[in-house]
């Protein structure tokens, strides 16, 4: 039921579709989804995309897995549903302020893996270790994705705006 001013949970993107690798059985593939994030603790909502490559993959029994090369990020299933999200923000925001100190963001200190161009971002690398994973697998059946009743595929950008990418790899069983 539609309400006047229905709010709409996460964020769909855009994104540049990359093939990196098909079989020559035109049943297992990688790809590369390139896109911009817009804020910090966004959530951008990846099912519809994967759905569809998986969709145009012929495979029909297998799995995807679906991962961020990038340490500020997260993968998480759960329901777009505005009131989760807010909740989600606000809690991550009590359980790691961004206005606490960061040993990570203190540069008398630290000395490893570190670039011109740092950003200040200890709170979002504890945050994607917190939060959880940089990729997750499921089951594919029937060409379908098997997902709960309102459950969706977020990629979660817990740092700033920039440009992200996300790997898609759909893979037969049969």
């Amino acid at each position: 039921m539609k309400k006047p001013n229905q709010r709409i949970g996460a964020d769909v993107v855009k994104s540049d579709l990359v093939e990196l690798h098909k079989s020559t059985s035109n049943k297992s593939a990688t790809y590369a989804l390139h896109f911009d994030t817009e804020e910090t603790n966004q959530f951008c909502d990846f099912t519809e995309n994967i759905q569809n490559l998986i969709s145009a993959s012929n495979v029909a029994h297998g799995s995807v897995t679906i991962s961020t090369p990038h340490t500020t990020t997260a993968i998480i299933i759960n329901e777009s549903e505005t009131g989760y999200i807010n909740d989600f923000k606000r809690k991550l925001e009590e359980l790691i302020p961004s206005d606490s100190y960061y040993e990570h963001d203190d540069w008398d200190l630290r000395t490893e893996n570190m670039q011109e161009d740092e950003n200040v971002n200890g709170r979002s690398h504890v945050r994607g270790s917190i939060i959880g994973s940089t990729s997750v697998s499921l089951p594919v059946v029937d060409s379908e994705i098997i997902l709960g009743r309102w459950q969706r595929l977020f990629f979660v950008e817990l740092d700033c705006a920039r440009p992200r990418r996300l790997f898609i790899q759909i893979q037969d069983l049969d």
